[in-house]
């Protein structure tokens, strides 16, 4: 029986190890697909009003990897001190052993399901912290297209794709307005001050083409 214990805490040790590293650790398991929206009349330092931003369920992992490695462990571990510290019998040892890997499964459960909701209001946080950020055009936005924009953030300056919340072309260098950020793309919107000097440059063409017009009829 001592044998069964002993493989039993090695293999649970082992396991439980591996399963942490070659998953990435707990954030691999941490849905940061995050969908922050807010509604298309929202002011840049308003409140967030057209777009829920939340947690998404976590379930308590009585089946995760980790868990069933830590169950495995704590029965090898709960039978060897039964048998060598209070000197039991097999069958009482057994007893022992199941015991305790079920309190140290429930109890790595809980804290494994207390680090994922962790981890998953930090993503959801850095996701809604984007809301209404500044960022420029580094490759042109086309209406039903995918561009670039390039923004300050953590210290550094973050690029990645970026799609026209208004389905309109937008040039490069603009400065726009993120409204979401749904799987690492970017939803944008052409800044007020963006679109206000398009409108000036509309109109200083539209007085030299009345200009030009005036003079040839003249």
């Amino acid at each position: 029986m001592m044998t069964l214990y002993v493989i039993c805490l090695l293999v649970g040790l082992i396991f439980a190890v591996l399963s942490f590293i070659l998953s990435g650790g707990f954030e691999a398991h941490v849905d940061a697909g995050v969908d922050a929206g807010v509604d298309a009349g929202m002011d840049v330092d308003g409140d967030i009003s057209g777009g829920d931003v939340g947690v998404g369920d976590v379930h308590f992992p009585l089946f995760s990897p980790v868990v069933i490695a830590s169950f495995v462990c704590a029965f090898g571990a709960g039978g060897i001190v039964g048998m060598k510290v209070f000197f039991l019998v097999p069958a009482l040892s057994v007893l022992v052993a199941l015991a305790f890997a079920l309190g140290v499964g429930l109890l790595v459960g809980f804290l494994v399901t207390k680090i994922y909701k962790y981890l998953q209001t930090n993503a959801t946080t850095t996701v809604k912290s984007l809301i209404g950020q500044q960022a420029e055009v580094v490759e042109p936005i086309g209406a039903d297209g995918v561009g670039q924009i390039s923004f300050a953030g953590r210290g550094q300056r973050i690029s990645g794709p970026a799609r026209s919340e208004e389905k309109k072309d937008i040039k490069r260098h603009a400065l726009v307005v993120i409204t979401r950020a749904v799987g690492g793309l970017y939803w944008v919107r052409e800044h007020v001050d963006e679109k206000l000097r398009d409108i000036q440059a509309d109109e200083r063409i539209k007085k030299a083409a009345e200009k030009a017009a005036e003079e040839e009829e003249e």
